[in-house]
């Protein structure tokens, strides 16, 4: 590869990915070539409507699923970031939009290296979000009354995450892709576009994390982790916040209520639908 720097972003239409890209557009990156992955260009065109008039470097847009694997190596074909963005706001049982992400990148770098050869491939960087529940040490300062009701209601969506990142993990052990994980505590503020401050944090003890964090703060604290990402290959960062949060509690309550439903129907399907059936 050349010294340009080139990151992939999938889910670019979606509260994360949307962050990350307003992130980058921020940014001065001549030495960059962005490959974007998204389901409609309608759609983010709708939202960054002066995208390819506005970026200082290379945009490659992708219309498809990911479990297109011709789009979806297309879209990664040389790169040597991944911003992996595609999530779901809901946790219901069969939730696997993670997992099959995973298993799809894996898949697709398993052929680029088959294509390429061991010594042409060069495994690229997951930049992934993931969660302050799922990070024992971040998670820990919530009280545990709260952690339990959050992990028994978004149950079926961090089941998701959790194979999703054993996928990776295989998959670096056997040189095909190297990850970072992002952890945040709640986010909030899903339309903001203004920073009001964040910081990275190292997830041991002695880090304390606040309980809310900006969509725009995440998505340039996801930037700047790719930018370090020597660094970071490997570990869990946590992301707290250091300005005033615009918090949408109400928002978050409604996905644990639906989080909670879809527990309850899972649990019922699982338990009872079988022995009315016989």
């Amino acid at each position: 590869m050349s010294n340009t720097k080139r990151y992939a972003l999938l889910g670019a239409t979606g509260a994360t990915g949307s962050a990350v890209l307003r992130a980058l557009l921020e940014k001065e990156h001549s030495d960059l070539v962005l490959n974007i992955l998204v389901r409609s260009k309608d759609k983010l065109f709708r939202a960054f409507p002066e995208l390819e008039q506005k970026a200082k470097f290379s945009i490659n847009i992708f219309e498809g699923d990911v479990g297109n694997r011709s789009v979806l190596a297309s879209c990664l074909a040389e790169v040597g970031t991944i911003f992996m963005c595609v999530a779901q706001n809901g946790s219901q049982m069969g939730t696997d939009l993670a997992l099959s992400t995973a298993t799809a990148i894996r898949e697709t770098l398993w052929t680029a290296r088959k294509l390429q050869g061991e010594g042409e491939f060069e495994a690229p960087t997951i930049v992934n979000l993931r969660s302050a529940s799922l990070n024992p040490p971040l998670a820990a300062q919530t009280p545990k009354v709260v952690h339990k009701v959050v992990m028994f209601c978004l149950h079926y969506s961090y089941a998701d995450v959790r194979r999703a990142c054993t996928v990776y993990e295989a998959a670096a052990a056997v040189g095909l892709v190297k990850y970072i994980w992002v952890d945040p505590p709640t986010l909030h503020d899903a339309q903001g576009e203004k920073c009001t401050g964040y910081a990275l944090i190292s997830c041991g003890s002695q880090d304390k994390q606040a309980t809310a964090l900006s969509y725009a703060d995440l998505g340039a604290a996801m930037t700047e982790i790719a930018e370090r990402q020597d660094e970071f290959r490997g570990q869990a960062v946590g992301v707290t916040a250091t300005g005033k949060v615009k918090e949408s509690w109400v928002v978050l309550l409604g996905f644990l209520v639906n989080g909670a439903f879809g527990r309850a129907t899972g649990w019922w399907s699982s338990c009872w639908a079988p022995t009315l059936l016989d």
